[in-house]
């Protein structure tokens, strides 16, 4: 019974579906400038736009929690961790919680999407 249980709950893992990206535009789209861990799968990014964001953001250090969702590039995006974050890549970062009102803004990622097939906008 015990082995049937443990194949059923591995079925169920593997059957998930691909990452969910967050409906509405992100908090800040740009690249990773600089990468602090602080864990095994936490620590903090630094991300700059290129241009302002929708939210009027051009720099952002943003802290990467066990709650973040990672989601890795496309073309089958699939959850991954704190650990394929690296300095270059292009990401779309959505924060959760209050926003640090300084320069740069300091808040706490919910989602993280890297979008290495993106190019910054001319």
């Amino acid at each position: 019974m015990f082995r049937k249980s443990v194949w059923l709950i591995a079925i169920a893992l593997a059957c998930k579906g691909p990452a969910k990206i967050p409906v509405g535009p992100p908090s800040i789209e740009g690249r990773i400038t600089a990468v602090q861990k602080s864990g095994e799968r936490i620590g903090r990014i630094n991300v700059d736009a290129v241009s302002a964001s929708a939210a009027g953001l051009a720099k952002a250090a943003v802290r990467v929690t066990e709650g973040t969702t990672v989601i890795g590039p496309p073309p089958r995006p699939k959850t991954t961790d704190f650990n394929a974050l690296h300095e270059g890549l292009w990401v779309r970062v959505w924060f959760v919680g209050p926003v640090g009102e300084s320069y740069p803004v300091q808040a706490h990622a919910g989602t993280i999407v890297i979008d290495s097939t993106a190019t910054p906008p001319q």
